[in-house]
């Protein structure tokens, strides 16, 4: 009853007010994420699956049948086991030393090992297999024939065509995903964890092994999981590489199904099996973290300690220079030599010449379109799927809704996919559907959002894990909206990993092939696919030349990406009151 006839507003009904309104917001943000997800994975995914099933006498299971019992198939998919658990095995060997360099101690030269890492992963894997191929083939390879013919040391010679060779170009490519994720985490754990071994009698050492290696665990582990699944899915190199040294693998089989007449259903059977090992592999991921806690923020600051390595700081500065040697210098070399050359294999200082370039910048008309449309596509697809990967990182580890972990594995599936395959589900999808999408930049940029959420939703998820809950309670607690919390409390402390995440999809994307190769129509032709046409009719020094261009533009992009998230990070830093 009011005194006086005032009017006095109660305050309790703001309160479930503004509840309703964090659950309507929050609700719809997940609900856009799972009909995002719906739409660009698991209705082509299922696409694939009828296709596999689907027969001229109506449905059966006869084309996995063929693809369990033939011994083709068989070899091919032991072939990409053995391939990828080596990848992954050396990714983490070179990764891992590289990033604790970077990250914990005071080893010099750290920017020329920024740099390595960051090169290796520009570089598209299909040309520096081209590179290699260059240099090590086993009768014409420059240095094979330096080893052989000019100091009679057969011993040292190469063959590339071969599973080292392969596993080598490879690792140079995915060792980098490692890489990232591992130094962003170390540089975010909580140097009070490192400070109370210390105190109490562990050395550093003792400590790193002990204390700091379990705490970064997960985003190593998500590292080495993106780097096995990446290497056996990817197609240029193993066709460059495996096919000449009649090493098959599943990715070149399953291409070798799309000659006239097209064997799709058989293809789908096949590629139903980088489903089943991309879940394996994600299975065996979450019953290691399961039950470890491997939180990093606390609420205090950060503060990595360096340590003094003494005169072993240059042992690991020559392991740094010898993969920058081997990833790097001679593939570069290779590929600026050629792309010099009139003709590759003349000798050199008088076969000098630019007309390569000029001929893919100017002469060859579909350079400037390809750029562009690589350029875009790239950008929203790594931007959308950093976004969509957050959301759904989120929903996994931060609630309760039923289904979460399914959502996450169906997120994770199309990285287990060749881009070629994730290609004919989406046109067997989209060409049933009204929406003619077929040869448009669109198709493209589904095809590469599905295709890299995996990498997106790795990145949030490694990067949540070492973010207490409690941070975001806290706020919860003191008013604060869903929205609210996510741009003041999670986001800012997960930037630096979803950023790396963001490069992660960036590169690979402007480098696409597989899939693009299926989609693309004239308008929408991609840079990959412009280099791969000069390739396929046998321009070797004008792909050198390209390949050079790609990776200058690649480089002057992230260039400004980098910059452009340091200027955010400064003024949010200066805008944020003492």
């Amino acid at each position: 009853m009011n005194s006086g006839g005032a009017n006095v507003r109660r305050p309790a009904l703001a309160r479930p007010t503004a509840r309703l309104e964090w659950l309507r917001f929050d609700q719809v943000v997940m609900a856009a994420a799972v009909i995002c997800l719906v739409i660009l994975v698991v209705l082509p995914l299922c696409s694939l699956f009828i296709g596999s099933i689907r027969t001229p006498d109506g449905l059966s299971f006869a084309f996995f049948r063929e693809a369990a019992s033939g011994r083709l198939y068989r070899q091919a998919l032991i072939n990409s086991l053995i391939l990828g658990a080596w990848t992954g095995l050396f990714s983490v060997l070179i990764g891992v030393p590289l990033a604790w360099a970077i990250s914990r101690t005071n080893v010099p030269a750290k920017p020329f090992i920024r740099v390595t890492a960051t090169l290796s992963y520009l570089s598209p894997p299909f040309l520096t297999a081209i590179a290699f191929v260059n240099l090590f083939s086993p009768n014409a390879g420059v240095i094979n024939h330096l080893m052989r013919e000019e100091f009679g040391v057969t011993w040292l010679t190469f063959n590339i065509f071969s599973m080292k060779g392969l596993v080598l170009v490879t690792v140079l490519h995915t060792f980098p995903f490692v890489y990232l994720l591992a130094v962003t985490a170390l540089q975010s754990v909580d140097a009070s964890y490192e400070e109370a071994a210390e105190i109490l009698g562990a050395g550093k050492w003792r400590t790193a092994f002990s204390i700091t290696a379990p705490l970064v665990a997960p985003a190593i582990l998500s590292g080495t999981l993106i780097a096995f699944v990446n290497s056996i899915a990817l197609f240029g190199s193993q066709a460059i590489i495996g096919l000449p040294g009649r090493i098959f693998t599943l990715s070149t089989r399953i291409y070798s199904l799309f000659d006239y007449p097209p064997q799709y259903g058989l293809a789908s059977a096949l590629s139903l099996v980088f489903i089943f090992i991309t879940v394996a592999a994600l299975f065996i991921q979450r019953r290691f973290l399961a039950r470890r806690s491997f939180v990093t923020f606390g609420g205090k600051g950060s503060r990595p300690q360096l340590i003094d390595l003494g005169s072993a700081r240059w042992g690991l500065f020559g392991f740094a220079v010898l993969v920058f040697v081997v990833a790097i210098l001679l593939p570069y070399a290779s590929l600026i030599a050629v792309s010099l050359s009139k003709s590759w294999g003349l000798a050199f200082w008088k076969n000098l010449t630019l007309a390569n370039y000029k001929f893919v910048l100017f002469d060859y008309d579909v350079t400037q379109r390809a750029i562009i449309n690589s350029l875009i596509l790239a950008t929203l697809a790594a931007t959308l799927s950093i976004a969509l990967g957050t959301v759904i990182g989120w929903i996994d580890l931060r609630t309760s809704v039923p289904g979460r972990r399914l959502l996450d594995y169906a997120a994770l599936i199309p990285l287990g996919l060749p881009g070629i395959v994730m290609a004919v589900a989406l046109i067997q999808f989209w060409l049933a559907m009204p929406i003619a999408l077929y040869g448009t930049l669109v198709i493209l940029l589904l095809a590469y959002t599905g295709r890299y959420v995996p990498l997106g939703l790795r990145a949030a998820n490694s990067s949540l894990r070492q973010i207490d809950p409690t941070l975001e309670e806290s706020a919860r607690i003191l008013g604060a909206s869903w929205g609210v919390t996510m741009r003041e409390v999670t986001l800012p402390l997960i930037r630096p990993g979803l950023f790396a995440g963001w490069l992660l999809i960036f590169v690979p994307a402007i480098q696409e092939l597989s899939a693009s190769i299926l989609l693309f129509s004239s308008k929408s032709i991609t840079l990959a696919v412009a280099v791969y046409n000069l390739y396929e009719t046998g321009y070797t020094e004008p792909v050198a030349a390209l390949a050079i261009i790609n990776v200058i533009i690649i480089s002057l992009a992230i260039l400004l990406a980098n910059r452009l998230g340091g200027e955010r990070e400064r003024e949010r830093l200066e805008y944020r009151p003492a």
